[in-house]
């Protein structure tokens, strides 16, 4: 009669295999909770990333919104005189971002294709200005850089504008819904015609808008808040905010 075959601490081989075949179960059963944990932990911290992001975007846009209505119009025109298009996921208004402003500081006359002013430096060409003084303002764009003391205009003043009217850059800013061919998402930001990405894998995106009485209201003229509402990943988290413009 054969006798079972012991290794050297006296395990049958029979016993070895089935020890070999526990260990490898528990061992891919621990792999798979690692692989699980994971895939979880890379989930919570894509999540996280992209709420940082709506975040980071939210704020941008608030900021941005709170200017609208800071180029230099007249104050009767109203804050509201600055949003150029209120949509549902679009929004179109003039600010100025930079906060460039000058001061005339020598009598302008019609035809005239450049303003002296107390301080024109680092005013880029191409930008659109606004001129006011009395009671009238008058828009054009620069020729080229701004220097210290004067502006170049590409074209010829159609008003007089005295001593002390105000000079003022007037950016154009588009915040938009894009899809792409898949049918995702990205929350644009556009300003003075160039266009980046600020909050991608949007799930929702909406613009309210209420006027100083506190109305809904869909005419730009009106506008004096915007309420936003954002969602991105699944859109179970909706974040909201309202801003009002600092010009009102």
């Amino acid at each position: 009669m054969q006798r079972p075959r012991w290794n050297e601490r006296g395990m049958c081989l029979a016993e070895a295999m089935i020890a070999l075949a526990a260990g490898a179960m528990v061992l891919s059963a621990t792999i798979q909770a690692l692989n699980h944990f994971e895939r979880r932990l890379w989930g919570q911290l894509d999540t996280m990333a992209r709420h940082q992001d709506l975040r980071i975007g939210m704020r941008i846009m608030e900021e941005e919104l709170r200017l609208a209505g800071t180029s230099a119009v007249l104050p009767e025109a109203g804050p509201g005189a600055a949003v150029l298009n209120a949509g549902s996921q679009e929004i179109v208004f003039a600010a100025n971002l930079d906060g460039l402003t000058a001061t005339v500081t020598q009598p302008a006359v019609p035809g005239q294709q450049g303003l002296t002013v107390n301080n024109g430096s680092a005013w880029p060409k191409g930008k659109q200005i606004v001129v006011c003084g009395g009671e009238r303002c008058a828009e054009s764009r620069l020729a080229r850089d701004g220097r210290a003391t004067s502006l170049s205009l590409t074209g010829p003043l159609g008003h007089a504008f005295p001593v002390g009217s105000t000079v003022a850059v007037s950016n154009q800013v588009r915040y938009y819904l894009k899809q792409d061919g898949r049918g995702r998402a990205t929350l644009m930001r556009q300003v003075d015609g160039g266009a980046n990405p600020l909050v991608g894998d949007v799930a929702s995106f909406r613009l309210r808008y209420v006027d100083r009485e506190g109305m809904p209201t869909q005419e730009p003229a009106r506008v004096a808040r915007v309420r936003m509402e954002l969602a991105v990943g699944d859109g179970g988290r909706v974040f909201a905010s309202e801003v009002g413009f600092r010009a009102t």
